[in-house]
């Protein structure tokens, strides 16, 4: 297997030689942010609005950014040229650097840049034909205190342990319930649900990710006069759902076919489910 290579700090390193300091505030506290870009036939999609979350996201946590945007894009695709794929993965992560011990920021120190990239793992056909398992936690939605969440923080704690649970519980994935048991998130994904041939999702508060796929679909529904509400969601009302969906960079856009192993709708991947994929797809 090729040694892939990862752009750090303006550098290219292979793998096993690409060091990061013990003393880096992403490692000492997580302090940091990311973004999870994909590439398609070496294009990154929607490249121009992954790097608006990252300055938006980099100037609330008072992270001075190294270089430009422009520097940016031309990182992430020399990235993908060097190691030599087309369609991939791209991990954006960006650390206060590496600093004293403690909690106050020391403005001088350079911030951590790292751009790494792999083959896409999709989930399995079937996952997309039959649909997958999802479990609702509740009261358990995370924040990041004082800070909106259109924030992708290095701090993924609550995440690892949620998607853990729900894993161990036989689903692909873990949604969450803020502390009124209205629908957020998955841990990973924005979550949509379909009544009456009317598309909802979660409207944005301090618990939401605005994903950048998330905003691909309401654009698409619109354009394709696809009737769609943003909304508070309750728990019940994904049970009541003809159909429900999960959507993020890397799984596109994935039917949910059980929640806490009861079926929605028919059981089976509904057609606007279907009918947006379809779109998306055409979107590249």
């Amino acid at each position: 297997m090729v040694e892939p290579f990862i752009y750090l700090n303006g550098l290219f390193w292979p793998l096993s030689k690409a060091n990061v300091s013990v003393q880096d505030r992403g490692f000492s506290y997580g302090d940091g942010l990311f973004e999870t870009l994909r590439a398609y036939s070496k294009k990154v999609y929607r490249l121009e609005e992954h790097l608006d979350r990252l300055m938006y996201s980099a100037k609330l946590l008072f992270i001075e950014l190294p270089i430009t945007r422009n520097e940016f894009r031309s990182a992430i695709y020399k990235t993908l040229e060097i190691n030599g794929l087309s369609d991939s993965i791209i991990r954006l992560t960006v650390t206060r650097g590496e600093q004293e011990p403690g909690i106050n920021i020391d403005y001088d120190a350079p911030p951590t840049v790292v751009i790494q990239t792999r083959a896409v793992v999709s989930p399995p056909t079937t996952a997309y034909s039959e649909g997958v398992a999802i479990s609702i936690f509740r009261n358990c939605a995370p924040r990041v205190s004082g800070i909106f969440s259109q924030i992708k923080s290095c701090n993924f704690l609550s995440q690892i342990v949620i998607r853990e649970r729900a894993l161990k519980d036989g689903s692909f994935e873990g949604v969450m319930l803020d502390h009124n048991n209205y629908v957020t998130e998955g841990t990973t994904a924005n979550i949509f649900v379909v009544k009456n041939n009317i598309l909802k999702t979660p409207k944005l508060n301090e618990y939401i990710l605005p994903g950048v796929t998330r905003q691909v679909i309401l654009d698409i529904a619109s354009i394709h006069g696809i009737d769609c509400k943003e909304q508070l969601i309750l728990e019940k009302d994904l049970f009541e759902a003809d159909e429900v969906f999960l959507a993020n960079t890397g799984i596109e856009i994935l039917p949910v076919c059980l929640v806490n192993r009861l079926p929605i709708g028919t059981g089976k991947p509904g057609p606007m489910t279907e009918r947006l994929h379809q779109l998306f797809r055409k979107s590249f």
